[in-house]
């Protein structure tokens, strides 16, 4: 494992109750309640929330799927039934680095065969280089305490296709490497060359000013740090789909961590992620956000969950932020902060 835009700084009324503060949760051993942010008083679920309407301007231009039919045709392919026995179901991935590998043309599904649950990528060419270039050419296995995860690739048309998935430790890497090299051939028999979707003039700049969205936002509050326990870097990738999700050059991302420093304290995350021209799927990737309502931040239609989540759309790119453990957090007031700068820096750039 995004139109003109209006950068607005204060925060509308029909949006305070939206502010989500959470307190220092440092000490606390709960794997989930630790990291939960109370959801905002007064706002209706998500099912009694306004959709908001991005459609007000016009629908974004998509990008040319490597497969015509997208996940559920490559899953029907004779070549992919032929070689995995079968595909029992089938799913689009959604997240932030998936929807920027579709927006270069790519494509990334989760298919559920017999034996196997599989992660396949169909990855263009122009993504193939640096870590990723790295982990095309290495098929391998990581073993770990009870299972293990593979990953083997195959050259396309104008694309690779890269598929991994967990095999059980008693099966041996040669095995594994081997069902996994024949689904990938045949993920990559089955696509043509994808087209990305179409640049448009106001594009988020990348990558993003970390220092500067990092200054805005009082990111070392937020962690509940002083500056030198706070490091800027990308989380550690424990699995493929991690790997592609901090190596994909078609997300631009800020990462904050800070260390525990004493004990109990488990640490603090913060994250920043955006998709440049991912907003062609904004409607699918809002509707996938669940335990959440929709409000407008900035006059840009976005959804907050009662985790301290924030996704929005400016009708060109797509932005997430998101943390665990957080000192205090305004997700509203935040996004507006991360906003500020990246407007702020594509203005320089536009001269």
């Amino acid at each position: 494992m995004s139109a003109a835009r209006s950068r607005s700084v204060s925060v509308p009324v029909a949006v305070a109750s939206l502010l989500l503060v959470a307190g220092m949760l440092s000490g606390c051993t709960g794997a989930d309640a630790d990291d939960a942010i109370a959801p905002p008083s007064g706002s209706a679920s998500p099912s009694e929330s306004p959709r908001p309407t991005p459609s007000a301007s016009p629908t974004p231009p998509a990008p040319v799927s490597p497969v015509a039919g997208g996940c559920p045709a490559l899953a029907a392919s004779d070549a992919v039934v032929a070689a995995s026995g079968g595909v029992q179901r089938v799913t689009t991935l959604d997240q932030m680095w998936h929807i920027a590998i579709e927006t270069e043309g790519g494509l990334a599904c989760s298919l559920l065969t017999s034996r196997l649950a599989v992660d396949a990528y169909l990855l263009p060419t122009s993504l193939a280089t640096g870590r990723i270039a790295a982990l095309l050419a290495a098929p391998t296995c990581d073993r770990g305490a009870g299972s293990m995860e593979c990953h083997a690739s195959a050259p396309g048309a104008g694309q690779t296709a890269l598929v991994a998935a967990s095999f059980p430790t008693s099966v041996d890497d040669a095995t594994a490497l081997g069902e996994l090299g024949g689904i990938a051939a045949a993920v990559a028999a089955s696509a043509t060359e994808g087209t990305p979707a179409p640049t448009r003039a106001t594009t988020w700049s990348h990558p993003l000013d970390c220092r500067a969205i990092g200054e805005t936002i009082g990111v070392t509050s937020l962690l509940g740090s002083d500056e030198a326990r706070t490091a800027l870097g990308a989380p550690p990738a424990a699995t493929v789909d991690g790997e592609l999700a901090i190596a994909s050059s078609t997300t631009a991302r800020c990462d904050w961590t800070r260390t525990p420093t004493q004990k109990g304290d488990r640490g603090s995350e913060f994250s920043v992620i955006s998709v440049p021209g991912g907003a062609w799927a904004w409607k699918t990737l809002a509707a996938s956000v669940s335990d959440a309502v929709d409000t407008m931040v900035g006059g840009h239609p976005a959804r907050v969950t009662s985790r301290g989540e924030v996704y929005l759309s400016d009708g060109v790119n797509i932005l997430h932020l998101q943390g665990q453990r957080l000192a205090g957090v305004s997700v509203v007031d935040t996004a507006l902060g991360v906003l500020s700068v990246i407007a702020k820096k594509d203005a320089g750039s536009r001269g």
